[in-house]
């Protein structure tokens, strides 16, 4: 019996690791994919609430003060709910629901796994093992099924669910085993709400779905009224930004940049790419930013042969060359630029996460947390910045805003190279100069022993 519960247990931990680092996206291609196969505007709401959910939640968690072990069991809560729902219903209003649940876990089940484990390392001998990493693959085969056998995804939503529930003992495993972090730390008193910035929030994410929807469906919706959105967007998401800006004691610049530079290999250039490399260009560029984020930090350090500065360094100056290379249009050095900005993403991301959990400043509970929150504000102003462009050029030139994201040839191409690529790339390269140089005037967070 007791081998039994073990090998339970350990497929319970494989279950809540897998779905920590994939639960960002899954929750959402299975609602798109729903949304293509159906073309029911009842999840292109869906689609949009979800999106919305996602983005925003990571600002409005940790208001109630609990710990990050409670919000990761929130988070499995919340992913058997909105699972549930998508695989029993297609009433909007529960819809809805369900893709508030889906969006508030897909942004923060990462963010607080990840700070388990890191509580874990430092306060028990707890590790990973081989084993979780091989469930891991497997359990990716069992969605499969549903697309073989053409079960509308409903299937792969209960699954899901089921993954969800299964992972639930791990999360309060995880929980007991953190109570002994969490008896020599104190947690963060929650600070007072204030109403402008309750008000600014709902604002903001408002806009945020308008322009989300523009995205997916052409609407008769007047250019300069668009415009207007979009710099009202950005003086709120700056104004947030600001009001956050107490939250990290150091770091801050390298997070926005490192969302900004995510947005604009992911979001922007999984469009553009197409008019450079053809109709599979969204797939290439995705595996691409893959590529780059699991080989960044090994790759670097290697050539920088384990000297972290010297590994910055490299990993620096090749920031700043994929960026220059992306500049072209020449397919292969276009490839190799974008390439080069995801390895600096992926060698930074974990050298971030050790900074600003380790800072004596920072109060560990809340570190990774505050990380994704100012590397979603990155995130959100390449967003921003790419719609101010898309919409100025679309008034010059008369076009329709759809035209970017449903590109039906390359005859466009010299249009958004111009009026957008160019211009974003110039922003995304002056904030990451700003970056690396802005670095040496803040005092150096070391890691603690």
């Amino acid at each position: 019996m007791q081998k039994l519960q073990n090998s339970f247990l350990d497929f319970s931990i494989a279950t809540l690791n897998f779905l920590a680092n994939i639960g960002i996206v899954l929750p959402y291609v299975l609602i798109l994919f729903k949304y293509q196969s159906s073309h029911s505007v009842t999840y292109l709401i869906a689609i949009i609430v979800f999106y919305i959910a996602r983005a925003a939640s990571i600002f409005s968690t940790k208001r109630l003060g609990l710990k990050s072990s409670t919000y990761l069991l929130l988070c499995l809560w919340l992913g058997v709910i909105g699972s549930l729902i998508y695989s029993v219903t297609t009433s909007l209003p529960w819809l809805v629901f369900g893709g508030l649940c889906l969006g508030y876990t897909s942004a923060n089940i990462w963010p607080y796994y990840l700070t388990i484990k890191l509580h874990l390392t430092t306060s028990t001998d707890f590790k990973l093992k081989r084993l979780y990493w091989l469930i891991f693959a497997g359990l990716g085969l069992l969605f499969v099924a549903d697309f073989s056998f053409d079960l509308h995804y409903q299937l792969a939503f209960v699954i899901l669910g089921l993954l969800f529930l299964a992972a639930i003992p791990a999360g309060r495993l995880l929980n007991g085993f953190s109570m002994a972090f969490y008896e020599a730390h104190t947690i963060t008193e929650r600070r007072p709400i204030k109403p402008w910035r309750v008000l600014g929030f709902i604002v903001l994410f408002g806009l945020m779905g308008g322009l989300t929807l523009l995205r997916k469906i052409s609407l008769s919706v007047a250019l300069p009224v668009v415009l207007g959105g979009v710099v009202l967007a950005i003086v709120l998401l700056n104004l947030e930004l600001a009001a956050d800006w107490h939250a990290m004691p150091a770091n801050k610049l390298r997070i926005v940049n490192r969302g900004f530079l995510v947005s604009l290999v992911l979001l922007f250039n999984s469009f553009f790419g197409v008019f450079i490399l053809g109709k599979n260009g969204m797939y290439i560029i995705f595996a691409i930013y893959l590529l780059g984020f699991e080989g960044g930090s090994p790759l670097y350090h290697a050539l920088g042969r384990q000297n972290g500065s010297r590994s910055k360094q490299l990993a620096q100056c090749g920031l700043i060359l994929g960026h220059l290379l992306a500049f072209t249009t020449i397919p292969a050095l276009y490839l190799i630029g974008l390439l080069l900005i995801a390895l600096y993403v992926g060698f930074e991301n974990p050298a971030i996460n050790d900074s600003v959990y380790t800072a004596d400043e920072a109060d560990p509970d809340l570190a990774i947390i505050n990380k994704y929150r100012f590397s979603t504000y990155g995130g959100l102003l390449c967003q921003l910045c790419l719609f101010a462009l898309l919409v100025t050029v679309s008034a010059w030139q008369k076009l329709k805003l759809m035209a970017f994201f449903n590109p039906s040839g390359d005859s466009l191409k010299l249009t958004y190279l111009h009026g957008v690529a160019w211009p974003l790339l110039l922003i995304s390269l002056l904030l990451s100069i700003v970056t690396i140089y802005g670095q040496q005037y803040f005092k150096p967070v070391h890691p603690s022993h």
